[in-house]
């Protein structure tokens, strides 16, 4: 009888019930035993689960299974789903006590019920000798991928509050504060979504990174459509799976930047391209420039997909026809009436953002940086991925011989979607690529060009006859399943080490925010006791190009509403940059202009000693305080530290030398 019938339910009722009460009370008691202090959470949790796991499994085994569930194949399997379990269970855990202040005893008690159900479910459709291997092939990959995807998003649902912001989240955040049409260095979109957000929730981590989380819906739905209408539901699975997994959308997912909603926008963009193109739909050019006009409000390299889309219209003959139609020109007005925010702001602040973003990096230091160009895309697909990518650019043709594709244009063949996708995907790709020769290379740049290729990757993750196929494509199918369980398992790692910790693993010096709930008290406590001896409100400045002072104004802000206080003051307002003392401080220079500094007093706070006392601080300070240090900590281990200086009578002119000074404490 196979498991999973009423008779074999029943019979095994009882077993099963007792295994699961004592699993769950081991890991109360080795929970309970170790967790003795502060920061003995994760070792106190890892611990209980781990004993409970194997107490349970090994009764599981021997009372249902027998020993053919103990062959090492099934093995390395049981301990692939213990590994991805206990990173949600942690994920879970640090949630209930961190976001929803849960008392740490309930919140074990919730979080251990729930690994024992999710390592049960992952142990029957997985391990369990009869289960796993029940079905069709084509059946177990649905089920794969399903329980993939659905582990993918609980994942990042579960750590979205838990990890301190990155530098760049804490710096949008900013831009929420300040909030406006137009930025220099980014469109307004993440400003918007960010501020909404925290509006509802409040200034939390789960607050700032809502809107990426959202944005991933959206990305990985419009991905599921389009995928559906080049191949077919079950190839849209399995596209579906690889938004999920590939490293630059989970992160995309996860962390909260431009790219999120940029990436949303892009994949709406290429799905209603694509319905122009096999479906012949007029219609759908307008909700096109919908999707351009929102992904221009959000990141401006998205005007690559439309100059991609416009070559595309060039270069195939059957789509040339739409140049002769209005739908087109209407959706660029669309797109332009969307954008035209973004233009007024620019207009009213002499175009410094879309100069700054196009002129300006183009007029750099020569820099040849292909290298690591190459480097970034393997790290956003994973070397399974650009393997793929060759793959379907190579052998396209073969990969698909005796397919039909399912839309209902006669027209609209499977080879000019794929034709479609693979331009709108590589003609980006190319430009950045070129760029790569002489200027430096940042590591997102590709992220959303790849969508146009996640429906033809899904054939890739999809079973299928390895005889008179090449052996990279034959080999990409064999890849993919251990790739996207060992992307599950660095993300779950990470995750953890970012939020509950690992034991024995330690955190690098000042590596983003890391630390940073605590440094952001200490600072505030630092504050606000010179502000009521020198009689004055103080002004803090991150002596970097804008990180630190993003990090100490959400921290800061963090700490006050921690503690319920009341001090009259917003630390967005008070927190500013570099830019006072020439440096480069982005939009800091514009909210707050040297000029309107001048006589107040401010508490530096840098890095390293050097940068506070420098002629460039020394010149514009009346007097200069001794320099102090405060180290960051996480789970009672060192995550670096920063120093900090008090001076008084700021002049945004520095003095003719630092000797106005004399005198002054070092």
């Amino acid at each position: 009888m196979k498991p999973g019938t009423p008779d074999a339910s029943r019979a095994g009722g009882l077993p099963l019930l007792a295994t699961g009460l004592l699993a769950i009370g081991l890991d109360i008691a080795v929970f309970r035993s170790l967790n003795v202090g502060a920061d003995s959470l994760a070792t106190a949790h890892i611990a209980g689960f781990f004993t409970a796991a194997a107490a349970g499994c090994l009764l599981l085994i021997l009372i249902n299974r027998g020993g053919r569930a103990l062959a090492p194949a099934r093995l390395l399997n049981i301990a692939v789903i213990a590994l991805l379990v206990l990173f949600l269970r942690g994920g879970l855990l640090a949630s209930l006590v961190q976001i929803l202040a849960v008392p740490v005893t309930v919140a074990h008690l919730i979080t251990a019920v729930f690994s024992l159900a999710a390592f049960y479910a992952g142990y029957l459709w997985f391990a369990d000798p009869q289960s796993a291997e029940s079905g069709s092939a084509e059946a177990r990959w649905g089920r794969f991928c399903l329980a993939i995807v659905a582990y993918a998003v609980l994942l990042r649902l579960l750590y979205l509050g838990v990890p301190e912001l990155l530098f760049e989240e804490a710096y949008y955040w900013n831009y929420a504060k300040h909030l406006d049409i137009g930025y220099l260095d980014h469109p307004l979109m993440v400003a918007w979504i960010i501020r909404a957000f925290v509006e509802l929730m409040g200034n939390i981590e789960f607050a700032v990174r809502a809107g990426a989380f959202l944005c991933w819906l959206v990305t990985a739905y419009f991905s599921y459509r389009l995928t559906r209408d080049v191949l077919g539901r079950a190839a849209a699975l399995r596209a579906l799976t690889i938004v999920a997994v590939l490293p630059v959308y989970f992160f995309f997912g996860l962390f909260m930047s431009p790219d999120a909603p940029l990436a949303a926008c892009w994949a709406a963009a290429i799905y209603f391209m694509h319905r122009i193109v096999a479906r012949d739909e007029p219609r759908a050019w307008l909700w096109l420039g919908v999707a351009i006009g929102m992904g221009m409000i959000s990141k401006y390299t998205v005007v690559l997909l439309g100059a991609a889309i416009v070559l595309y219209l060039l270069a195939d003959r059957p789509s040339r026809k739409w140049l002769g139609r209005p739908e087109p020109y209407f959706a660029a007005l669309i797109a332009l009436a969307l954008f035209s925010p973004v233009i007024i702001w620019n207009w009213q602040h002499e175009w410094v953002s879309l100069s700054f973003q196009s002129q300006d990096r183009l007029a750099g230091n020569f820099s040849f940086s292909l290298p690591r160009f190459i480097g970034n895309v393997i790290v956003l697909l994973t070397p399974t991925g650009v393997l793929s990518v060759i793959a379907l650019v190579a052998w396209r043709g073969q990969l698909t011989t005796g397919f039909t594709a399912p839309v209902a244009s006669p027209a609209a063949t499977l080879a000019r979607s794929q034709f479609l996708l693979t331009w709108l995907s590589l003609v980006p790709v190319a430009v950045f690529a070129a760029i790569s020769v002489f200027r430096s290379s940042k590591l997102n740049w590709t992220g959303p060009c790849w969508l146009g290729l996640v429906p033809l990757m899904a054939f890739l993750v999809t079973p299928g006859p390895e005889s008179g196929v090449p052996r990279l494509l034959a080999w990409c199918r064999r890849a993919w399943p251990p790739t996207i369980v060992i992307c599950l398992i660095f993300y779950g790692a990470a995750m953890h080490w970012l939020g509950p910790g690992l034991p024995g693993a330690s955190y690098p010096r000042n590596m983003h925010l890391v630390g940073w709930r605590n440094f952001g008290r200490d600072i505030e406590v630092l504050v606000q006791r010179l502000a009521r001896e020198a009689g004055r409100e103080i002004v803090v400045v991150g002596m970097d190009r804008n990180r630190i002072a993003s990090g100490l104004a959400f921290y800061r802000t963090r700490a006050i509403e921690a503690a319920r206080e009341k001090t009259g003051y917003d630390p967005a307002f008070q927190t500013a940059g570099e830019h006072l003392f020439g440096g480069v401080g982005l939009m800091y220079a514009l909210w707050f202009p040297a000029g309107r500094q001048e006589g107040k007093t401010m508490l530096l706070v840098g890095e390293d000693t050097y940068s506070l006392s420098t002629e460039n601080v020394l010149s514009r300070a009346k007097t200069a305080g001794n320099i102090g240090e405060i180290r960051v900590w996480k789970h009672g281990k060192p995550a670096g530290g920063y120093h900090y200086r008090l001076i008084t009578g700021y002049r945004a002119a520095p003095a003719a030398s630092a000797a106005a000074g004399a005198g002054q404490g070092r």
